[in-house]
Formats: structure tokens, sequence, C-alpha cells
């Protein structure tokens, strides 16, 4: 189940929609796939670190316990409130965004609605159905997890195979190879690829946040962390070269996610080998794919707010487990209310133009103005990316310091290749920060305010825990 938890939440909804924008962002095959090879190897050396932090502290957090043991319970709570505010609830809302998009091929919308509101109110409905799934109990969560997770596995490796089943694959397809026509390929363009990219292998940490509920953690955790990683490597690399093997790269990037658009990528795919019927087969696929990692978000997500809650840096609500279910209810109710609640948050941006006052800064309108023009997939995780990699840094950072506070049992896990790995992490995340600050000002400003919102929210929380001890101990 835990290697389900990863592989399922990782596939959710990237492998069928960024390969378009990455083909606008990167218009020839090869670094396309140097693309996706340096996105999986960013990730692999992030989990080869997780794995010997999971296997060190295996607790219900994940990420939340590593930083708390290693800087202390302030840096450990931003991370849990940014893992609330942006992270988890953001990539619900952008999986249940892609749920939306393929919905409405599926069943297209009303010439005299507007697209936009459609697939608004769809995501919410996605979001929605997933949290009471997980409220009924945990073996439906899980259960769910795994049968989609296999599903999953199944449908990409048709997606691989088909092609050359049907003698529709055409090696003549892969070009350019290097570069387009007439034009480089720049390193901004190449960073702002890896954004998607990352999207697309995001989900990795998420066993880690169930190690209490793992057999054996210690032998465990590394291996599903690793093998995970591993997977996902070989199949997104073998997909993205079946799409490239039937489509024409011009025609990939063509399958945007744009506004209103009939096309998505693995769509058109679908339909050029089998036609229409073939479109709502990937369709039905991609739709199913987004609710089996929505529902790893939640899996993952409630543990680090139930041990935030235990710790008393949380409502106390939050670490209460329904007596007949065995769900943390409440904490499934907050989490599934606030990633519903970004869906028309982020819809705002697009539906409404910018104003065309000077009084606004230049380049608020000008931010305003991309983003009226963003589809409400993209923006969202865009919106995630930003906040995950801050705090994906800082944990597998923590290595270092846990190394020297608390010495490795005998028989315990230790990365592979320390301490050039998390070098390698850390150094990667630095750059993709600062490509995403010039590139995607207004989300990444917003991520970052929200979490330095937590420092004052941390004392709050803190103050309310400290009087509620107090009390109790009085009484």
């Amino acid at each position: 189940m835990a290697l389900c938890v990863i592989v399922g939440s990782v596939i959710g909804s990237g492998i069928f929609l960024v390969p378009a924008r990455i083909a606008q962002q990167l218009p020839a095959i090869g670094p396309i796939l140097i693309a996706w090879i340096v996105g999986g190897l960013f990730s692999l050396a992030g989990a080869l670190t997780l794995a010997e932090l999971a296997a060190r502290l295996p607790h219900a957090g994940g990420a939340y316990v590593y930083l708390r043991e290693a800087y202390g319970p302030l840096p450990a709570f931003l991370f849990g409130w940014t893992e609330f505010l942006i992270v988890r609830s953001g990539s619900m809302a952008t999986l249940a965004a892609a749920f939306a998009l393929y919905a409405v091929q599926v069943v297209p919308c009303p010439p005299d609605w507007n697209p936009l509101l459609v697939e608004a109110a769809l995501a919410m409905l996605a979001i929605l159905l997933v949290g009471l799934i997980n409220a009924l109990g945990t073996h439906w969560g899980g259960g769910f997890q795994v049968l989609g997770t296999l599903l999953k596995v199944g449908a990409l490796l048709t997606m691989i195979v088909l092609p050359f089943w049907l003698h529709r694959a055409e090696p003549a397809l892969l070009t350019p190879i290097w570069k387009p026509a007439g034009g480089t390929i720049g390193f901004l363009a190449f960073m702002q690829a890896m954004v998607s990219v990352l999207w697309a292998y995001d989900g990795w940490m998420n066993s880690a946040s169930l190690a209490e509920e793992i057999k054996d953690p210690e032998r465990n955790i590394p291996r599903t962390l690793i093998g995970g990683v591993f997977i996902l490597i070989g199949l997104y690399i073998s997909v993205t070269l079946a799409y490239h093997l039937v489509l024409p790269l011009n025609q990939i990037a063509d399958a945007s996610t744009e506004r209103g658009s009939p096309r998505a990528v693995s769509a058109e795919f679908f339909r050029v080998l089998l036609g229409a019927q073939g479109q709502l087969v990937i369709s039905l696929i991609v739709m199913t794919s987004a609710l089996i990692a929505l529902n790893g978000s939640v899996l993952a997500g409630t543990r680090v707010y139930f041990a935030m809650a235990r710790d008393g840096v949380f409502p106390s609500s939050l670490a209460r487990i329904h007596p007949q279910r065995g769900t943390p209810v409440r904490s499934i109710a907050l989490q599934t209310a606030w990633a519903m609640a970004l869906v028309p948050t982020a819809s705002l941006f697009i539906l409404i133009p910018p104003p065309t006052t000077t009084t606004l800064p230049g380049w608020l309108r000008s931010t305003w103005s991309a983003l009226h023009e963003t589809p409400l997939y993209d923006f969202l995780y865009n919106y995630v990316i930003f906040g995950a990699t801050v705090f994906y840094l800082f944990s597998i950072l923590s290595v270092f310091r846990l190394r020297r506070l608390q010495p490795s049992r005998p028989g315990v896990y230790q990365t592979w290749g320390y301490p050039v790995t998390p070098i390698v992490f850390a150094v990667g995340s630095l750059v993709l920060l600062a490509s995403m600050l010039v590139q995607s000002p207004l989300q990444s400003f917003a991520g970052l305010a929200i979490v330095l919102l937590g420092f004052p929210a941390y004392l709050v929380f803190r103050q309310r825990s400290e009087a509620l001890r107090r009390s109790a101990l009085t009484s």
C-alpha cells in the first residue's frame, strides 16, 4: 500500500497534460527527454535522502517530524502550515482541475455556459467526493488507492505498447532532435519546463507521512521510496516517447490546457490511434487517475495535521479519530474545504480581466494579465511547486543536522552517495526557486507570503496550547 501511495499519488494528471506545455517551452525531443531525466534524478536524490530520514524517524507526519527534530518546533510548524494552505490543498485543487478538464471532454460543456465555471464546479465536486470516501473509513481510502494505482499503471503500460501493437509508431516524428529550426532553447525556458516536469513527479514524499502505519518502516520505507521513483522515471520517459512516436511535436504543443480547449495531449494521442472512442477511453482513465491521486493526497496530508495537533500547534480536534470509522474526520473535512475554496479563488484571476487603471504597479498589471490568460490547471500547479520546493529543500537538508544530533542505529538505511546526493537536491531546488521568482512572481510571492503568515499563527497556537495546559494542571 505504501508503494501505491507513492506511485498512485504521483501519477495523477501531470503525464497526461504537461507534455503539451513542455513541448511549447522545449520544441525539440532531446531537451524534452533530458528534462524528464533531470526531473527524475532530482526526485531520486530527494527520495534517497528522505529514505534515511524516514528510517531514522518512522513517525506519522513525515517532513514535519524531521524538521521538528532537526530545527525545532517553529520550522516544523511552518512546514505544516504551508502544507495545509499551499502544498497539499493546492495539489488537490490542481488534480481536481485536471479531472474537470477531461470531464468536459466526456460530456461537452453547453455552448451558452462558461466553460471555466463548469470546470470549477466539477473540480470542487471531485474534491468533495474523495473527502467523503476517506471519511468513511481507512479501508475505503486504502483499498481505493491500491486498486486505482494498478489501473493507472496498467493504462500507462498500454499507452507505451499500443503504438507498436497497432504499427503506428513513427521514429521519423522524433524531430527536431536538439534545437528548433532557426533558434535555440534558453536556460529560462528549460527551467520553466522543469516546473511542469516536477509537478508530474510531485508526491514522492507521501509515504513518509504514513510511517507509523507501515510494517517494518526502517526497511520498507526506503524500498518503497526508491523503488517508486525508479518506476516513475521509467514510465514517464516511456510514455513521453510514445506521445512523440505518434504525434508531431507541434501537434503535442498545440494540445494545450488553454481555456475552453477541446484538446489535451493524451486525448489527442488516443484519438489518432483509436478514433473518437479512444478519446473517450483516455478521458475516463485520466479522470480516474486524478481521483486516485487526490485520494493519496488526503491519506498523506491528514497525517501531518494529526502530528501537529498532537504536538499542540494545530487545533486539538484534528487529532481526534472517529470511534467507529477510525479516520481523522475533522482533519479530512478541513483539508477538503480549503482545497475546494482554492478552486474559485484561482478562477477569479482568470474570470476577471485586469483593471485598466494606472494606479496599479506595472508589474502587477502585467502579471494579472498573464494569469487572466492562464488555464486553471496551470495556474494552480505553479502555485503548488514554489511552496513545496521550499520545504522539500529544508527537509532534505535536515539529514546533515540529524546525523550530528542522532547517531544512526546499526542496520538503519543511510543515504546512498552522501553528502553529494542531498547537496545535488539542494542546489537544484535553489535554482528552481530563483527561476520561479522570475517567471511566476505572483504565485511565488503569494506562496512566500503565506509562509511568513505562519510566524504569527505559530505564536497564537502556542499561546493557546500553553493556556490549555496550565488550565489542565490547575484543575
